[in-house]
């Protein structure tokens, strides 16, 4: 991911494979079509829980053919394999929006980027033409509904922690209280509030709620620091796709990972996400803190 957070993805034929398909494929490491090339490009949407997707199809007439008489679309699937999550989005625009309710997910989706047909076709295929290896050259194949015929690299995006927070209400909290647990199946950061607390996060972004969770990730990195500064193999933190996913995401932006001795939860979450001061002054409870 760059500093815009786009992600693009070039696939091409890597080896002499052509595949054991039963029609030409756009994928790496086929060379169904040899100047084939597929660009896929990521870029977020401002919820956090969408992305507006590219894709960029070269050297491939026949499937570029098939996408401009409506046969075939673009497509991504969205997929937690953890979450057992999944759906396809689909669109006759190169560029669309695909979207998922957080909540369902336990970790940063897997995107797969692909073309499938929507109608069935017969089709005598040329080398020409086509845009297809020789060994294509004058077979007949069939595309039925439903076949891919260009499939992108699995794509895993690095997550902010805010992905990872999982928010309850729960009775047994005073007023104003919450407490921060950790789930490992998928792996999540299990938020129980009180239950006004609770609602209150519920409503439109303002600046105290803002500040509300700032302190909240920074009890999430607090038992970060406490759990898994040291990785124990099969339990520790890199078992856990999302706390990789994590760990890029801190990287990115030249920020203390948990396991270093320099990590300060309340610094790296306020590096994060700043405080914001009110504007409007009055009297307070911490005024003459010092």
């Amino acid at each position: 991911m760059n500093q815009q957070g786009l992600v693009e993805v070039v696939l091409h034929g890597a080896s002499n494979a052509i595949g054991s398909h039963e029609h030409p494929m756009l994928e790496s490491g086929n060379l169904s079509f040899p100047e084939g090339k597929y660009f896929v490009d990521f870029e977020p949407a401002k919820n956090g829980s969408a992305f507006r997707i590219t894709h960029h199809v070269e050297g491939t007439p026949l499937v570029s053919r098939l996408i401009a008489e409506r046969k075939a679309q673009y497509g991504c699937v969205v997929s937690s394999p953890l979450s057992s999550y999944r759906k396809t989005h689909l669109s006759f625009d190169s560029q669309h929006t695909v979207n998922w309710d957080a909540g369902d997910i336990g970790e940063p989706p897997l995107f797969t980027p692909l073309v499938v047909c929507i109608y069935a076709d017969e089709i005598v295929l040329d080398s020409s033409r086509d845009g297809v290896h020789a060994i294509w050259n004058g077979q007949r194949v069939n595309f039925k509904a439903g076949s891919r015929i260009a499939v992108g690299n699995v794509v895993q995006l690095a997550s902010s922690i805010v992905h990872l927070l999982s928010l309850h209400a729960d009775d047994s909290m005073n007023a104003g209280q919450f407490a921060v647990e950790i789930e490992t199946e998928p792996f999540r950061f299990r938020v129980n509030l009180h239950p006004d607390l609770h609602r209150f996060l519920r409503y439109p972004t303002s600046v105290v709620r803002d500040n509300v969770m700032v302190h909240i990730v920074t009890a999430c990195l607090a038992r970060l620091k406490q759990d898994f500064s040291e990785d124990d193999g099969e339990s520790g933190w890199e078992s856990h796709r999302a706390l990789k996913a994590f760990s890029d995401y801190l990287e990115t932006n030249e920020l203390p990972h948990w396991t270093d001795e320099t990590f300060r939860p309340e610094k790296v979450a306020t590096a994060l996400y700043p405080l914001t001061i009110p504007s409007a002054g009055g009297d307070s409870k911490w005024d003459g803190a010092s």
